[in-house]
């Protein structure tokens, strides 16, 4: 990595948002947004709100913590990347790879061009709030939320212990898995040229 790159990083971890700003606008000018400058790179805390990350490569990168809101992030790269924590709120995801992506406890409010497509390749969504400000019930049964779920000790097959983990009531988890198959044919759907998103708890179709 070259020393510009390193002073850059070094300039995005300020706690001025204007300085933040302005090393990823120097990224994006010296054509370095979308190569490997920003992947794996650790991001912890940083002031990226209002950011213009568009196309951005940030896959394997920590950003825990960090603050995204209002952020550019359409066509950005997060496979693999750690965003435990991130406030995404109002955030631009429109295709925006989330692969493997872990959205522990994320704050997904009012978050735009968002698909449950999209969050169904995530690792993790346990206790994130999702875009209409409720908690996500588990419906998209991600293999992360399980396994961290039988690391607690928690019986996936008990609709109870499961309900807690999420922090959703009973009933929340109950409507949720029932969701889960109406996924289920919607992703069948997608197939022939049909996105669904999200509009508040439920799935419409996009032609």
């Amino acid at each position: 990595m070259s020393s510009k790159i390193m002073e850059l990083i070094r300039k995005m971890r300020s706690p001025d948002n204007k300085s933040v700003l302005q090393a990823v606008e120097e990224l994006r000018a010296r054509g370095w947004i979308g190569g490997d400058a920003l992947a794996g790179a650790s991001l912890r805390y940083i002031h990226l709100q209002g950011a213009d990350l568009q196309g951005a490569n940030l896959e394997g990168a920590d950003l825990t913590m960090a603050d995204l809101r209002g952020a550019d992030l359409s066509m950005a790269n997060l496979q693999g990347a750690h965003l435990r924590r991130v406030n995404l709120y109002r955030a631009d995801l429109s295709r925006t790879k989330l692969r493997n992506t872990d959205l522990h406890r994320v704050n997904l409010n009012r978050v735009r061009n968002l698909t449950y497509e999209h969050l169904a390749q995530a690792k993790r969504l346990c206790r994130a709030t999702m875009p209409d400000g409720c908690r996500y019930d588990g419906r998209l049964n991600l293999d992360g939320d399980i396994a961290f779920a039988r690391a607690g000790g928690i019986n996936p097959e008990v609709d109870e212990e499961m309900a807690a983990f999420y922090g959703v009531s009973v009933e929340e988890y109950g409507r949720g898995q029932k969701w889960a198959e109406t996924f289920a044919a919607g992703i069948q759907e997608k197939q022939q040229d049909i996105e669904w998103v999200v509009v508040g708890r439920e799935l419409r179709k996009v032609a």
